[in-house]
């Protein structure tokens, strides 16, 4: 079972330190794209989507000519701030060790706004409550986040206009033709564009309009009506590609690995899912939401109503992951649309 508490404390150090909103920018030409890689690559390994196959995936890039700057990658890049398994400490007798993870610099270069607005949230549930996960925060801090500004929906599947999707980065890029205004979010971003001898440049982005559209976010006189979940219920395999996928599903197990002396070993953490059955079950057996449809109902109530409650914002942000990625192609904002 996964245990998980919230409270509302507040982070004395943000891990970005943004800058005062504005619409003003640099103009840096396509052809000179290179050199911002060439400054972008000194923070540290640059990972970018790329082209694979039939998907687009965050891969490591040598240089931006690489880049996909359509669609949007299968796969979220949270995997860099929280591993799918990770060991916390390790034990030896009396001994207890608290594990170091390697840690590698990275720049994620391309990320949607939808992503972006992802690590916020997980900032919010892993930074702002106590206790704080340092190991998390190790990770965080070894980012540097470069958006790519979506002119237009990436597919049906995004409803990311529907949710209210602010400016989180530390840079982004903004296509305008044989150039791209980029704009700094962080001092972190700053210090990099300082690097480039930009001219500047004045935008007012218009976000795109979605084809897929999520009327509310307030669904909380939805809770009991359990015959509007049942659409979504039959047609689920409760497989977990949808919280795989999910940027914001962070949810995890802790499990101790022993030698057989059952002295030695090490304490992990793993991704685990709501959608799972044994995600509620505790000792003596009993399964909090042993029943599908109370299992369907939670991650979207969880998304739109919960972390709302708690943090003053939706957990979603309207990526279309877990539409695109789902084997039976549920589309839960329908499910609510239908009802509003």
């Amino acid at each position: 079972m996964t245990l998980f508490s919230y409270f509302t404390i507040p982070v004395l150090d943000p891990i970005i330190k943004k800058m005062p909103k504005n619409d003003s920018g640099f103009k840096l030409p396509k052809k000179d794209l290179n050199k911002l890689y060439t400054a972008l690559e000194k923070f540290g390994e640059v990972i970018a989507p790329v082209n694979d196959s039939k998907r687009v995936r965050m891969q490591p890039v040598e240089n931006l000519g690489n880049v996909s700057f359509t669609g949007v990658s299968w796969f979220t890049s949270k995997k860099y701030v929280f591993p799918p398994k990770q060991t916390l400490v390790k034990f030896n007798g009396e001994k207890v060790r608290k594990s170091s993870p390697e840690i590698t610099k990275r720049v994620l270069f391309g990320l949607r706004m939808c992503d972006l607005n992802a690590f916020a949230v997980n900032d919010k549930l892993f930074l702002e409550q106590e206790p704080k996960m340092d190991f998390y925060k190790k990770f965080r801090e070894s980012l540097l986040l470069v958006g790519l500004w979506c002119d237009k929906p990436v597919d049906a599947f995004c409803f990311c206009s529907s949710m209210n999707l602010q400016h989180e980065y530390d840079l982004c890029l903004f296509d305008r033709g044989d150039f791209f205004h980029i704009k700094v979010g962080s001092e972190k971003g700053e210090e990099i564009l300082k690097k480039l001898k930009l001219e500047s440049d004045e935008l007012i982005p218009e976000k795109p309009k979605c084809k897929t559209e999520l009327k509310t976010t307030d669904i909380k006189d939805l809770f009991e009506k359990n015959e509007i979940w049942k659409k979504g219920e039959e047609n689920c395999l409760f497989c977990g590609d949808c919280t795989s996928l999910c940027p914001t599903c962070l949810c995890f197990d802790i499990e101790d690995n022993c030698d057989l002396s059952g002295k030695c070993g090490e304490r992990c953490a793993s991704w685990d899912s709501c959608m799972y059955k044994d995600f509620t079950k505790v000792a003596g057996g009993h399964h909090f939401r042993g029943k599908k449809i109370d299992r369907f109902k939670h991650r979207i109530f969880h998304k739109l109503q919960y972390f709302d409650e708690k943090f003053g914002r939706s957990m979603c942000t309207g990526c279309g992951r877990c539409i695109r990625g789902c084997p039976m192609k549920i589309y839960w904002p329908k499910i609510i649309n239908d009802e509003k």
